[in-house]
C-alpha cells in the first residue's frame, strides 16, 4: 500500500512536469526541422547544455541576457534573432538582438506582455499592474496615469526634486570630507526613493537621512527577489522569501493605504496647497469626476491605487539610480566627456558649482538646454540598459528579417535584449565604447544612431510612462553633481578587502550589471567621492 501511495504521488508531482516538457520540447523539434535559428539541441536537456560554456566566459552573478548576448554572434546569418529552449529555468524563447525585429515586435504588432511576467511583479507590485496588463484594463489605467507624467506636470514637480537632490548632494560633501569609501548605488537608491516619492504621492520619505519603513520594505522586496535565472535551488526555494515578501508587502500597503487617505482629503477639503499635485492626486482627480463625493476613498479604487503606486516606487526609483551611477562613472573613466559636460553646465548655469538649483528653480526651462549632458544620459543607457523587452507571442504573428527570413512567434515568449541591441557592432560603430558624440551628429554620419536601436524606455503604446521624469531626475542630479564632486571607483580596493578569483569584468567593465530588481552594478559600486579642485 505504501509503495502504491508513493506511485502515486510521484505521478501526480512528475506527471505534469513530463507532460509539459514533452509538448515544449516537441515544439523545438518541429522549430528545428524547418531550419529557424538555434544552439545545437538536445531532444531531452533542450538547450541546457548550452549555457555552461557561456557562462565560463561570464563572471558568476552576471546577467543571464550578457551570456545571451554573447550567443547571438553566432547567429549572424539571420541578423538579430534565435530560439532557445532552457525549460524549466524558462518557457520557451525567441531571443531579439536586432533594432528591426524589436521595432515589429514591440510596434507593428504591439504584441502583448506575457503571464510569465506577473510572478516577476508579484512580490514588488502585490497584484495586476501597468506593467503586466493587457487590453482593456491596461488602457483605461493608463489613461488615468498619463496627466500625471506630463511634461506640464513635471516641471511643476521641479522644486521638489531639487529639494531631495539638494540632501543628496549634502551627503556626498559628507562622504568627500570623511574620503570613506561607501556604496554610491545604495544611496543613490534611497535618493531616487525619496523622489518617487515626493512625485507620486506628495510625501517626502526621508530614506537618505533616516529609516523608512515604505522605502525600506521596498528595497528589502527587491534584495530578497529571485531572479528567473537563479539556478541554486536553496536560493530559489528559500522558504523564508514568501514570509519576507508577505510581511513587506504588508508594510508597504500600510503606509500607500494612510497616504491616500491624505491625498483624498486634501481633494475631498479642496483647500489650497503650495505644493504641486503628485501622480496620485491628479489620479485621483480623474477617477471621481463621474462619481458621488463619499467621507472616504472608494476601496476597489484604493486597491488598485495600491497597485501602481508600488510599481511607480520601484519602477521609479530603482533604474533611475543605477543610470546615475552609470554616468558618473563613465565620466569619471572619460576625462574629455567629463570636461564637456562641465563646460556646459558652466554656459548653462553660471560659473558658480552651486548655483544649478537656484537657477533651475528660477528658470526651469534651462533644464532642456543641456545637449551635451543628454547625450551622456543615452549613451549610458545604451552601454547600461536597466532592463529588457519582455513580449508574447501570438498565432499568425511573424517576424521578418531584412534578408526575408521568418521568425513564427506563437507559443513563445520574446525576449528583446536591450543590451544585445545596443551593442550589437552590426548596427553601432565600436559599439562597446562610450561616445556621447553618436547622439549630436547628423543622419547619415557613421555614428548616428540606428533606427529603433535604442530601447532603454521601449517604443510604440507600451513605452515607459515615466521617462520624461527619468531623464529629468538624471539632468538635474548630473548638473548639481559633476562640477562639484569627482567621483571614482574603489573596485581594487574592494577586490583586495573581498578577493575571489576567475573573470572579474564583462565587456571589459569591472562595474558590471548584475539583476537586482534593475540591473545595478556589482557589489553595490564602492567609490570615494572628493571635492573638485577649484581652478585658477
Amino acid at each position: 500500500m505504501l509503495l502504491i501511495a508513493l506511485t502515486s504521488l510521484a505521478i501526480l508531482v512528475l506527471g505534469p512536469f513530463i507532460a509539459k516538457m514533452i509538448k515544449l520540447r516537441l515544439l523545438f523539434h518541429r522549430l528545428r526541422r524547418q531550419g529557424l535559428p538555434m544552439p545545437p539541441w538536445n531532444p531531452v536537456l533542450g538547450h541546457l547544455l548550452t549555457l555552461p560554456p557561456l557562462l565560463e566566459k561570464l563572471t558568476a552573478g552576471s546577467q543571464q541576457s550578457d551570456a545571451f548576448t554573447l550567443l547571438s554572434r553566432e547567429f549572424t546569418h539571420t541578423d538579430g534573432c534565435f530560439y532557445i529552449d532552457v525549460w524549466p529555468f524558462a518557457n520557451p524563447l525567441l531571443v531579439i538582438t536586432s533594432p528591426e525585429l524589436a521595432v515589429q515586435a514591440c510596434q507593428e504588432h504591439d504584441l502583448p506582455k506575457p503571464d510569465v511576467l506577473v510572478p516577476f511583479f508579484a512580490p514588488i507590485a502585490g497584484g495586476p499592474n501597468l506593467f503586466v496588463m493587457n487590453g482593456a484594463e491596461w488602457k483605461h489605467s493608463r489613461a488615468l496615469f498619463n496627466p500625471g507624467f506630463s511634461a506640464s506636470v513635471m516641471v511643476e514637480v521641479m522644486p521638489h526634486v531639487l529639494e531631495e537632490a539638494e540632501v543628496y548632494v549634502s551627503l556626498l560633501r559628507d562622504h568627500a570630507r570623511s574620503g570613506e569609501t561607501f556604496l554610491l548605488d545604495n544611496v543613490t537608491c534611497d535618493y531616487m526613493m525619496d523622489v518617487i516619492g515626493t512625485v507620486t504621492i506628495n510625501a517626502r520619505l526621508h530614506s537618505l537621512s533616516r529609516h523608512n519603513s515604505l522605502a525600506a520594505a521596498m528595497r528589502s522586496s527587491l534584495e530578497w527577489h529571485c531572479q528567473d535565472e537563479e539556478i541554486n535551488p536553496f536560493k530559489r526555494w528559500n522558504i523564508l522569501r514568501p514570509l519576507v515578501e508577505w510581511n513587506n508587502g504588508r508594510i508597504m500597503n500600510q503606509y500607500i493605504d494612510a497616504e491616500l487617505d491624505k491625498r483624498y482629503e486634501v481633494w475631498r477639503s479642496n483647500k489650497p496647497t503650495t505644493r504641486a499635485k503628485s501622480v496620485m492626486d491628479i489620479a485621483i482627480e480623474a477617477y471621481m469626476k463621474e462619481r458621488t463625493t463619499s467621507a472616504t476613498l472608494d476601496a476597489k479604487f484604493k486597491a488598485w491605487a495600491r497597485v501602481q503606486i508600488r510599481l511607480f516606487l520601484f519602477a521609479g526609483h530603482d533604474s533611475t539610480a543605477v543610470t546615475i551611477v552609470y554616468a558618473l562613472h563613465m565620466l569619471s573613466k572619460h576625462p574629455d566627456a567629463l570636461s564637456k559636460i562641465r563646460e556646459e553646465h558652466d554656459k548653462v548655469f553660471g560659473r558658480a558649482w552651486d548655483c544649478a538649483s537656484e537657477q533651475l528653480r528660477h528658470h526651469p526651462e534651462k533644464v532642456n538646454q543641456l545637449p551635451y549632458t543628454t547625450a551622456v544620459i543615452k549613451e549610458t543607457l545604451r552601454l547600461f540598459p536597466p532592463a529588457s523587452g519582455f513580449r508574447g507571442g501570438m498565432p499568425g504573428v511573424i517576424l521578418q528579417d531584412k534578408n526575408g527570413n521568418k521568425f513564427p512567434t506563437e507559443n513563445l515568449n520574446l525576449w528583446v535584449i536591450h543590451g544585445a541591441i545596443h551593442r550589437n557592432p552590426d548596427y553601432w560603430p565600436d559599439p562597446h565604447s562610450f561616445i556621447p558624440e553618436r547622439w549630436l551628429v547628423e543622419p547619415g554620419h557613421p555614428l548616428y544612431p540606428p533606427k529603433g536601436g535604442w530601447r532603454p524606455f521601449e517604443f510604440g503604446p507600451r513605452n515607459c510612462l515615466g521617462q520624461t521624469l527619468a531623464m529629468l531626475d538624471i539632468k538635474i542630479t548630473l548638473a548639481m553633481v559633476v562640477r562639484e564632486f569627482d567621483v571614482q571607483n574603489q573596485y581594487e580596493e574592494w577586490d583586495r578587502l573581498y578577493p575571489r578569483s576567475g573573470i572579474k569584468t564583462v565587456w571589459g567593465e569591472r562595474a558590471y550589471q548584475i539583476p537586482q530588481g534593475a540591473a545595478h552594478p556589482v557589489d553595490g559600486f564602492p567609490c570615494k567621492v572628493t571635492f573638485r579642485t577649484k581652478e585658477a
